[in-house]
């Protein structure tokens, strides 16, 4: 029984002083929720951009992140720092995380909507097209005179038989 208690109690312990000690200050300068909802987003376009078209950006010397934090007037610290604190304090991190993940949803459905219209618009253009084209071979027809053709005689299935049947 006593080495139960002093097992709890050393566990209770240290956990207890690793909590006390790893516990980061509030920064001075924390960016606020909405700001930082909004950083999170563009550091996410930016990292989307960056995994699909890594080449351009290098080609244009572009900093992304250093973008991102010009946007919003804060410095790489400011954020890394607000990071902390925020993911120490996981239900405010999950909220923002979750306004991002909402953002983002809205915005695919946005994107995927802008998407169907265009290609609904390409689809009517291209219809619209294939009976311009189709129309003009028409009038294209109308224009060639019928009495100078040629017309050849068809021969059916039954005349075929019946060429055979005549040989034999």
């Amino acid at each position: 029984m006593y080495k139960k208690v002093m097992v709890l109690l050393c566990l209770l312990l240290g956990l207890s002083s690793c909590y006390k000690y790893n516990k980061p200050d509030k920064p001075k300068n924390l960016i606020p929720k909405e700001k930082m909802i909004h950083v999170l987003l563009d550091l996410k376009f930016v990292g989307a951009i960056t995994g699909k078209d890594k080449e351009v950006l290098d080609s244009a010397k572009v900093n992304p992140e250093g973008y991102v934090y010009k946007k919003y007037g804060i410095d790489s610290i400011q954020f890394a720092e607000s990071n902390a604190y925020y993911a120490y304090y996981m239900d405010e991190y999950a909220e923002i995380y979750e306004n991002v993940k909402d953002s983002l949803t809205k915005l695919k459905a946005y994107y995927k909507d802008i998407l169907e219209k265009e290609r609904q618009e390409k689809k009517k253009a291209d219809s619209l097209k294939a009976v311009k084209q189709e129309l003009e071979a028409i009038e294209l027809v109308e224009e060639i005179d019928m009495e100078e053709l040629e017309l050849i005689e068809p021969i059916s299935d039954t005349d075929s038989l019946s060429l055979k049947l005549n040989r034999q």
